[in-house]
């Protein structure tokens, strides 16, 4: 079967679908987004990850070995990413292992979620500038896999922002520093295996049953089930939590795990007290998107030098994703639709 790029444009979103087999998918996606991926790698304040690299070279290609071997199909889809955008495929690698190789990989993110009868799951995507106006949703429709639905960034796997599957799956992914990587596989491998979960049981089993060399927390929902979710993950450690009632939230430092794996930066700090101190008596999405596009939204001033690319919310009880890229007006459509590429039921 031939694999097709299909670029659609809803209102303020770009909106890319990819079908066709996996490794010719992804051939055909490099080469659709050569040139952005190229932007992306010349604009990456990526010296400090390359120095790491340098410096513990036998980390960097443990982590890369684990990755491989380990999560063989997102490996291969980089590796054809890398080939169809004419690029080395260590410069891709060296970009989606920047937060496994130490701290300071410049990297953000904000959850927050609402547990209930009427659950909602809400998403900051934070980035380097060099994001801006470049990411883009982005439906894969692999054969033979569930559909899934990402905000992405050219050049990465899909799978480091949030993630919205044709099995109802949703969740939203904020980046953790942690201290000392363990020779683990990537974490943006990891996430990505994590999407063919079926269930959000099998996700939390998957997450516990393999290592990540970096951390991410995941904040985790299904559509149709009401409760919440988070899963923090680093090296072989893993700390779950289910949110029957209330707010949740998380932003770039452990909450569970122990805080000696972890920096805490301070900007991520003042977001979490942001967060703690945010109430709402009957809270819905326009409530929950009003306050990520507000209290904790991020616009690369002052000592901090990140954006919000785009805001994501799921209510989890209809189904009603509402997205909101930085600078656009929201974009409002099903769950299903979006995992499934269904354009025509999105306007």
């Amino acid at each position: 079967m031939v694999a097709t790029v299909a670029e659609h444009r809803i209102g303020d979103v770009c909106w890319t679908i990819v079908r066709g087999p996996r490794e010719a998918a992804f051939r055909e996606l490099g080469a659709y987004a050569a040139a952005d991926i190229r932007t992306v790698l010349a604009g990456l304040p990526s010296w400090p990850v390359t120095a790491r690299a340098r410096r513990s070279p036998v980390l960097f290609r443990a982590i890369e070995s684990a990755s491989q071997v380990e999560h063989p199909d997102a490996y291969a889809e980089l590796t054809a990413l890398a080939e169809g955008a004419g690029v080395p495929f260590d410069d891709l690698l060296l970009a989606n292992l920047r937060g496994d190789l130490g701290a300071g990989d410049g990297t953000g993110c904000t959850d927050l979620a609402w547990a209930g009868p009427r659950s909602l799951l809400g998403h900051n995507e934070d980035g380097d500038p060099v994001f801006d106006g470049i990411g883009r949703l982005l439906t894969l429709l692999i054969d033979g896999e569930p559909g899934v639905c990402v905000w992405w960034y050219p050049g990465f796997l899909p799978s480091n922002t949030f993630t919205i599957t044709t099995h109802g799956l949703v969740w939203g992914i904020d980046s953790v520093s942690v201290v000392a990587p363990s020779p683990c596989a990537g974490r943006h491998f990891v996430a990505r295996t994590l999407q063919r979960a079926s269930t959000l049981a099998e996700a939390v089993s998957m997450l516990r049953s393999r290592t990540s060399a970096g951390g991410f927390a995941y904040t985790m929902g299904c559509v149709g089930s009401p409760g919440v979710t988070v899963a923090e993950k680093a090296g072989d450690e893993t700390a779950v939590s289910t949110v029957a009632n209330g707010l949740s939230w998380h932003t770039n430092h452990f909450r569970q795990l122990p805080p000696t794996l972890d920096v805490a930066p301070e900007e991520s700090l003042a977001r979490a007290e942001v967060c703690a101190h945010l109430t709402a008596s009957d809270p819905d999405a326009k409530w929950l998107t009003a306050a990520l596009t507000g209290d904790v939204h991020r616009d690369a001033t002052g000592d901090d030098t990140l954006l919000t690319l785009s805001t994501v919310v799921t209510d989890l009880a209809s189904g009603e994703v509402t997205v909101v890229p930085r600078g656009g007006a929201p974009l409002r459509a099903g769950a299903a639709d979006l995992a499934a590429g269904n354009v025509g039921a999105v306007g």
